[in-house]
């Protein structure tokens, strides 16, 4: 939440976004349309991706989709929403995938469920497109790492899709857990 950077990456988002839109694949003649989706590439790039301007180590994993990179959210959600929206996606036919990590104490009564309620109609009313949430605590991600008979039912975002947390790879795993749980 940083109206210098935001308007910087807003500048570059809206640049590249229309940049792509004008050019087709040779392939099949169809339209290039952008869209911030990063599947598992934030993962698979990382070790051969030099150091990046925000503060993230060679080697270290990639920001995913819109996220910031994992420490990154210093300011919580609602900075990092207010950033998302500042992007104008509207230029991004394809949208923009958001994962946000919550710890499950923003969900254990009425009171903290009507603020996570505020917080997803604020997204909505700043022009994001896609958040995923996950509510899960890093300890208990590490304990399925540890136990993953006990914890095989668990379900996690990785991006864009849900899967077993069990089942994903190490680095995956890793991954998530060292993403920003936000709790109040």
């Amino acid at each position: 939440d940083d109206s210098y950077v935001d308007d910087v990456a807003r500048e570059v988002s809206q640049f590249w976004t229309q940049e792509a839109f004008k050019h087709t694949s040779p392939a099949s003649g169809r339209r290039y349309r952008g869209g911030y989706l990063s599947w598992n590439y934030w993962v698979a790039y990382a070790p051969s991706t030099a150091a990046t301007p925000d503060g993230r180590k060679r080697g270290t994993f990639l920001s995913n989709g819109v996220c910031p990179v994992n420490g990154g959210d210093r300011q919580g959600p609602t900075a990092v929403i207010k950033s998302v929206g500042h992007l104008g996606l509207e230029t991004a036919p394809n949208g923009a995938s958001h994962t946000l990590s919550i710890s499950p104490s923003m969900v254990r009564d009425a009171e903290h469920r009507a603020k996570l309620a505020a917080l997803l109609r604020a997204y909505d009313q700043v022009g994001g497109t896609c958040l995923q949430i996950n509510v899960v605590d890093p300890a208990t991600l590490r304990a399925a790492q540890a136990d993953p008979e006990t914890y095989r039912n668990l379900l996690v975002r990785v991006t864009g899709y849900n899967a077993y947390f069990v089942m994903l790879g190490k680095e995956i795993q890793d991954e998530i857990i060292a993403r920003e749980a936000h709790g109040v």
